[in-house]
């Protein structure tokens, strides 16, 4: 060992590397046994802190016969991410072909090469690079036995990412599976940035049983400088929106001010409309624009990363298909366009560009509406004190655990109490009961007690205490559609002679006519027929005004950034004298929004919870609703539950009739009927007693329920998205009426059904979003209520006012109107700050506001 830990060492000197504290920690941890989680800050090292550990085990190993002997993998190296996994297996060859050479490096994900299969499925490449779908499917051949028996280490990369997930309760099972196997085998996780690193560490190495782990930190501090791009002083900036078009050209100039760009947005559809905009103003040759997300096909995306190594991209517009550490050492500069919702995606993102050990992390911020400058002072704030959010893991999901069962069933079968000993080694099933298991296995054997007469839904079959496939059908079913991310009804677009650019939704695809014009992958299409399954098309001259968009949770804000903003708002507004100015410059933007919102009518401090009735006085007027507004500074996701649970329960008080719009620090709630604000009972209204009952009255919860349903058979199997011997998925229509008539089968003959009540579980955590709801009414328990009933808009209303447009009826433009009354609102604020300009010697004159206004660029149509 002695001789490998040398080599190793002369390897990283003739490298000109230096190594760390934490991964000398991490290798000596490894050399003693001991499994464990590895801690540290974008672009730290964290490859090599992972990888020197088990290549000097190997060393030692290979001077033995026995160890040159070996056969099948010796180390899988796990990864969220396809792209992720092209760029580790660039990383970690260099050091492995150095200090290794009879070692082979294959990749198997969905991008894999008929090579890579080769050489994973005869067992001559000693280190995989591999997704948990592709493990699990791996896990489900008999020969798996043989092939990871020699296994001697799992690298997880970026366990924060699968933590949260389904994917992340696959991928326990998966190594629960091979710690029997393979229960020699060391476990270590590598995680950027996480507020729960000790139950991220426990549910990693659950299966393995680890008394004391090893939690390896690298506490070096690293720089994090957040730019935000600002307008001058006293110009206008959109009250809503997400898209930021407005700012294009002050991100032309920050793209042409650097070698290499990655441009980040929230959304495919984002990064699609961006990438649009910065073609129709570049200078230079288009090759050197590209556009990078998980609906590209793969083609597409391998070319854009091999360009963006080689340093002949000058601008990549990119989603989180890139901000997982993927290292692009030509990238010099990140835009986020803007707010992240999370500081840790956004020290993340950041961590792309100069991705090397001891490089500040540096991210210029491209503010789309007047509170992203608020969530990013916040974000400054928090990520200098290393205050990351948690990632909650999810428990006993029993379409996961089926879809889990059949895998092992496939592979040679199982016998039921010896898998259930297993599964429960892992955090996600460690309280599964004997009743759920046998309603799992039930389940498998014949679906339902109301299914019984079909035989496509009796998968399993036990005899003898043996568990194993009904059918051969039932194998070819089920490796197709081994892990959980669901089919949304892609449909794959096409050129009529050339590649496949990636994927669309059917449903946007169902809207268009043959002739058509629309932007995908970077390009104008014309759609010139859509064919099993197929967009085909042909490129366009013409820039096409339609972009897609596709179906996905919102970045919900987290919990901790909220409660920042509101605190730096409330400190921001109470020291409005320019030598008390804040010292972040978004605030001194915010200023005059700031003491217009105080005048008119409060800026909460964190333990108040503003309520505002605008355009009524506290004794309501007959005929007359007025809207309220209320700002709990939750995220988008939070207000929107919040506003159905008020709503409901204002409805239980007067009957009445809602609509209500949501935004990152509040939530707008218009009445039919009036409603007087001084006389309802706030204390009720937000009582966490009957938040259950009352958020299932709310909705059409049923709905709900079914929309969930119909991901959990797929992933369970019981219905199919893929048909051996067809290239074609089955549409989403074809998937949603399968799912929706099983849906109403089991809710009338077995209503307690073993998925049914997860599909309703999940209708309340994932569609109401029960524990968010649960920790939010907590919280504004605490809280102190302000009741204030301005007589005109307040800034914080404002934008929530423009939201609630969007759905209405009018000859006016709903950008016209909010356009027209963002201008009065303007003055009346410039207006009311006149007094106070000579105390703010870089504060513009009025006149130089109107000149600003006047050549402002046009307004974010978002």
């Amino acid at each position: 060992m002695q001789r490998a830990a040398k080599r190793w060492r002369d390897w990283l000197k003739e490298q000109d590397i230096g190594a760390a504290v934490f991964q000398q920690q991490a290798w000596r941890a490894y050399a003693e046994g001991h499994s464990g989680l590895v801690s540290a800050p974008t672009g730290r090292g964290k490859t090599l802190a992972a990888l020197g550990g088990p290549l000097m085990q190997a060393m030692a190993e290979a001077e033995t016969s026995e160890g040159r002997a070996a056969h099948g993998p010796r180390m899988l190296w796990v990864t969220p991410l396809r792209a992720l996994a092209s760029d580790t297996r660039e990383r970690i060859t260099g050091p492995v072909a150095a200090v290794l050479p009879h070692w082979q490096v294959a990749m198997r994900t969905g991008d894999a090469t008929s090579r890579d299969k080769r050489l994973t499925d005869t067992g001559k490449a000693q280190l995989v690079v591999i997704t948990p779908e592709s493990l699990a499917l791996l896990l489900s051949h008999e020969r798996s036995r043989e092939q990871f028996s020699q296994l001697r280490c799992i690298v997880v990369d970026e366990w924060h990412e699968l933590l949260p997930s389904k994917r992340g309760v696959l991928l326990q099972l998966n190594l629960a599976r091979i710690q029997a196997l393979a229960p020699a085998a060391q476990v270590w996780g590598l995680s950027a940035t996480i507020g729960n690193l000790q139950e991220a560490s426990d549910v990693l190495l659950s299966a393995w049983q680890v008394k004391q782990p090893a939690l390896i930190q690298d506490m070096r501090p690293k720089p994090f400088h957040l730019h935000s791009i600002t307008p001058p002083l006293g110009t206008r900036m959109p009250w809503a929106g997400h898209l930021g078009l407005a700012n294009l050209g002050e991100v032309a100039k920050l793209v042409f001010s650097a070698p290499s760009t990655i441009v980040f947005t929230n959304t495919r559809a984002q990064a699609e409309l961006w990438h649009t905009a910065l073609a129709s103003i570049w200078p230079e040759d288009a090759e050197t624009l590209a556009i990078h997300h998980g609906s590209l096909d793969q083609g597409v995306r391998q070319s854009v990363e091999q360009r963006l190594r080689a340093g002949t991209l000058r601008c990549v517009v990119a989603t989180s298909s890139l901000d997982l550490g993927v290292d692009f050492p030509a990238v010099e500069r990140v835009i986020q366009i803007g707010g992240a919702r999370s500081v840790a995606r956004m020290v993340q993102r950041a961590g792309r560009a100069k991705h090397r050990p001891g490089a500040a992390v540096h991210v210029e911020a491209v503010a789309t509406q007047a509170m992203d400058l608020a969530e990013f002072a916040a974000v400054r704030e928090l990520a200098e004190a290393q205050v990351y959010e948690r990632r909650e893991p999810l428990r006993l999901c029993f379409d996961v655990l089926s879809q889990h069962a059949m895998s092992a069933a496939l592979a040679g079968g199982f016998r039921p109490p010896e898998l259930l000993a297993e599964v429960r080694r892992t955090a996600a099933f460690r309280d599964l009961s004997d009743a759920q298991w046998q309603a799992v296995l039930a389940f498998l054997e014949h679906g339902s007690d109301s299914l019984v007469q079909y035989p496509q839904y009796e998968r399993l079959h036990c005899e003898d205490g043996l568990c194993q496939p009904a059918n051969t059908g039932v194998v070819r079913m089920h490796r197709m559609s081994i892990g959980t991310i669901t089919a949304h009804g892609a449909v794959n677009v096409q050129y009529l002679r050339g590649a496949r650019l990636g994927s669309v939704e059917e449903a946007f695809i169902a809207r268009l006519n043959a002739g058509d014009v629309f932007n995908f992958a970077g390009r104008s299409l014309v759609l010139v027929r859509l064919e099993n399954n197929t967009a085909w098309v042909r490129r366009s001259a013409q820039v096409g005004l339609l972009t897609p968009a596709w179906a996905g949770s919102l970045m919900p804000m987290s919990s901790s950034l909220g409660e920042r903003m509101q605190q730096l708002l409330s400190q921001a507004a109470a020291s409005p004298a320019a030598d008390d100015a804040p010292h972040a410059r978004e605030l001194q933007w915010l200023q005059p929004l700031l003491q217009l919102q105080s005048q008119r009518s409060l800026v909460p401090d964190a333990d108040q919870l503003l309520i505002e009735q605008v355009g009524q006085t506290q004794a309501p007027q007959a005929g007359k609703a007025a809207p309220l507004f209320v700002y709990p500074f939750a995220g988008r996701v939070a207000h929107e539950g919040l506003a159905v649970l008020i709503a409901t329960r204002l409805a239980h008080i007067q009957p009445n009739t809602f609509a209500w719009a949501c935004n990152e620090i509040g939530l707008m709630i218009q009445p039919t009927l009036p409603i007087d604000a001084n006389a309802v009972d706030w204390s009720e209204i937000f009582q966490l007693d009957g938040l259950d009952t009352d958020l299932r009255s709310a909705v059409n919860f049923s709905e709900l329920a079914r929309k969930r349903f119909k991901e959990i058979a797929q992933i369970a199997g019981l219905v199919q998205s893929k048909v051996p011997g067809k290239k074609s998925r089955a549409s989403d229509r074809q998937l949603q009426v399968s799912a929706s008539l099983l849906f109403d089968v089991l809710s009338k003959y077995d209503p307690e059904h073993l998925l049914l009540r997860q599909a309703r579980q999940e209708a309340l955590d994932q569609e109401l979003h029960l524990p968010t709801m649960q920790r939010l009414l907590t919280s504004i328990a605490g809280r102190q209520i302000a009741l204030r009933f301005p007589a005109k808009h307040t800034p914080f209303s404002f934008g929530l006012w423009a939201e609630s447009f969007r759905g209405q009826l009018s000859n006016e433009t709903w950008q016209d109107k909010v356009r027209r009354m963002a201008a009065q609102q303007e003055r009346q604020s410039l207006g009311d700050t006149h007094h106070r300009q000579a105390a703010h010697p870089g504060a513009p004159t009025q006149g130089a506001a109107r000149r600003a206004r006047r050549s402002r660029q046009p307004e974010d149509r978002s």
